[in-house]
């Protein structure tokens, strides 16, 4: 990997995600009118949505769906071309799945820390009220749900829930008595271990896994580069092979992907020739990054046209390795089509031969 912004973009988004933690925690912690806190709204924020997100990640893990919220999100055409060039990059090395799983750990972990991080400074400089308030639920109704929710810190006992706290701490618009007795600030450790418990804790370890096996990804797949790069000593050169050819005329559910700066009336012969494409797609230097992901997305047969006399590049080959079909380069000049040389033809033909499910075609028609 040469393009390492998408760590720019993790750590811009980290950032973000951040700030709206803290601001999420100061939004639900300033309370009513009357400055008091509703703790069913921070058993939601704390403890319902990270299991939540838990659980969605555990779902989109098994069925290993590629076409996620945070997919789409991230490979959006809407973040500066030199971000989505990490990100494509990141793809056309199948490491995409590997980042994108650590990065959506390392935002929830940043959304958490910032959650956590402004509920301790609340406590600090504020003396915090906290009631329930509930038409349906009874004091005996949430108490063995709270119960619940603090299994995992048993061994801590001024964090737990204690049944007199709840019933002293409920808040009814129908009743105006105060127990002045009650501690309402009592809920803080409870609301603290639950946001460690069910949210940092796990975050942070998931966070390392996630980014262990990424790096480790990403260290094998340089190492095989490096091998690859690694010079042959006292061997002699290997004799080039090359693809065969074939001229069909006959392509249905096609996709057209133009790697060229190529003319719209040569386009249109292209088109006349071998039926209308399901999908025009212009990629490459001359092209759109957007067209370039929904080209990758399109799994349908794909006809490659590009520039004879350009050199094949690992742009462009990274760019086949995601896709199947026929691989056509044509010279032009202007509104013609000319014969391809000899020395351009062979290049291509050693550059088709390592792609297993790419053929190159040469349409003589068309000359």
């Amino acid at each position: 990997m040469t393009n390492k912004s998408y760590e720019h973009f993790s750590w811009f988004f980290s950032f973000f995600v951040f700030v709206i933690g803290i601001f999420s925690t100061v939004t639900v912690v300033s309370g009513d009118s009357s400055g008091r806190v509703n703790l069913l709204y921070l058993i939601l924020l704390y403890v319902l949505f990270p299991i939540v997100s838990l659980i969605s990640l555990l779902f989109f893990s098994v069925f290993k769906s590629q076409s996620s919220a945070a997919s789409a999100f991230f490979l959006a055409p809407i973040w500066p071309r030199q971000w989505q060039a990490a990100l494509l990059e990141l793809k056309r090395e199948k490491l995409f799945k590997f980042w994108l799983l650590n990065q959506t750990q390392k935002l929830m972990l940043a959304f958490t820390l910032g959650c956590s991080l402004s509920f301790i400074i609340v406590l600090l400089f504020n003396d915090l009220y906290f009631v329930w308030r509930s038409t349906l639920l009874s004091a005996e109704h949430i108490f063995p749900i709270l119960n619940a929710i603090a299994l995992p810190w048993f061994f801590v006992d001024s964090a737990q829930p204690v049944l007199e706290l709840l019933i002293d701490t409920q808040d009814s618009r129908l009743t105006h008595d105060v127990n002045q007795a009650t501690n309402y600030g009592a809920w803080w450790q409870f609301i603290l271990a639950a946001q460690l418990f069910y949210g940092i804790l796990p975050r942070s370890l998931l966070f390392a896994t996630s980014y262990y096996r990424f790096k480790n990804q990403l260290k094998n797949i340089t190492n095989h580069g490096e091998t690859l790069l690694s010079p042959l000593i006292n061997q002699s050169p290997a004799v080039p092979q090359l693809s065969p050819i074939v001229s069909t005329t006959e392509l249905t559910q096609y996709c057209l992907v133009i790697w060229a700066d190529f003319p719209k009336a040569l386009e249109q012969l292209i088109v006349n020739q071998y039926g209308t494409p399901m999908n025009t797609y212009h990629v490459g230097p001359h092209g759109e990054m957007s067209e370039e992901l929904a080209a990758e997305q399109d799994t349908s047969m794909k006809l490659v046209i590009v520039a004879s006399w350009e050199p094949p590049m690992g742009e462009l080959q990274d760019f086949l390795q995601l896709g199947h079909g026929y691989l056509m380069p044509l010279d032009w000049q202007q509104q013609r089509f000319n014969p391809i040389t000899d020395l351009h033809l062979d290049e291509w033909r050693r550059f088709c031969h390592q792609l297993k499910d790419w053929t190159l075609l040469q349409p003589k028609d068309l000359l």
